[in-house]
């Protein structure tokens, strides 16, 4: 993947976590969070030395399960 393609996904899978999270702070853990995070971190240099397209909706999927 480009460089281009991987950053729209970080950024879009950043601010639903940020969504997700700011629905409900009740349960927020900071170590979670990091570990989401880097999750998401190690992801990208991942798919940057990929030729393939690698899509990544853990924080799409956080932000839905978050709203219910």
């Amino acid at each position: 993947m480009d460089a281009k393609e991987v950053l729209q996904i970080v950024i879009r899978e950043m601010t639903a976590y940020g969504y997700g999270w700011r629905g409900d702070w009740s349960d927020f853990d900071g170590r979670f969070l990091r570990d989401q995070l880097n999750e998401l971190a190690d992801w990208a240099e991942m798919a940057l030395d990929s030729k393939e397209v690698l899509d990544y909706e853990k924080g799409t999927k956080f932000r839905e399960w978050k709203y219910g």
